[in-house]
């Protein structure tokens, strides 16, 4: 078993709940396996209250008896979820969240729905985050998921896959409306958020968004283009 080294300002109590974090270990087997990996030295971890969440990993690892880059931050993977809503008489519409974001400094984000994988399938978390982030009364099944892609957000730096899904629904037009504005969020890990309701093509004009909301629109309208 490979010595895991932590930092001294990281406690002596959570040095076996990094090891066990299914992140951890994911990434871990992964780096085994690709890699000559000598030593990992665990820098510093972020907790949720009591679920370990980030983790920033210093490693030394080979390739082809080329040293890599050694710093890697571990969040675990995630899944997000784009959903159409159609309505006889009216255009496509989709639901984003807005949503203040501390490490781009923004306080309105518009994206979509989308959460970590925890113990669960990519699947039953694009699931349960719809209820958290829009509302139980968007009633989806796991069967109408569409699949668009899993891909690494950003691997140069990262451990994060996100798979990425997209379900269609019939919607009334007083389900729309009672979307729009809504609250909701978990405040207990300080999620506060506007559900904002709009025409799916009008997406590319939002502006700076992030790439999971714009890669989900442009694999389904490829697959689903709009009408003229």
């Amino acid at each position: 078993m490979m010595n895991i080294i932590f930092a001294s300002t990281i406690p002596k109590d959570q040095h076996d709940a990094v090891r066990n974090a299914s992140h951890f270990r994911r990434w871990l087997e992964r780096t085994r396996t690709a890699f000559q990996l000598r030593s990992v030295h665990v820098r510093d971890v972020g907790m949720f209250g009591r679920r370990v969440g980030f983790i920033f990993v210093e490693a030394e690892a080979l390739h082809d008896g080329q040293v890599l880059p050694e710093y890697a931050f571990l969040r675990g993977d995630s899944a997000s979820i784009l959903v159409v809503l159609k309505c006889p008489g009216l255009p496509d519409r989709t639901v984003l969240t807005c949503e203040a974001r501390l490490p781009i400094g923004k306080a309105d984000l518009l994206s979509l729905p989308a959460g970590m994988v925890d113990d669960g399938s990519f699947d039953s978390t694009a699931l349960r985050e719809l209820g958290e982030e829009i509302g139980t009364d968007l009633h989806v099944r796991e069967e109408q998921l569409i699949h668009l892609a899993t891909t690494w957000t950003s691997p140069g730096g990262c451990d994060e896959a996100i798979s990425l899904f997209a379900a269609e629904m019939e919607a009334s037009p007083e389900l729309i409306r009672s979307l729009e504005g809504r609250r909701t969020g978990n405040k207990a890990e300080h999620e506060f958020i506007e559900v904002r309701v709009m025409a799916l093509d009008d997406i590319p004009k939002i502006g700076m968004t992030d790439a999971k909301t714009l890669l989900s629109y442009a694999l389904y309208r490829h697959e689903h283009p709009a009408r003229s």
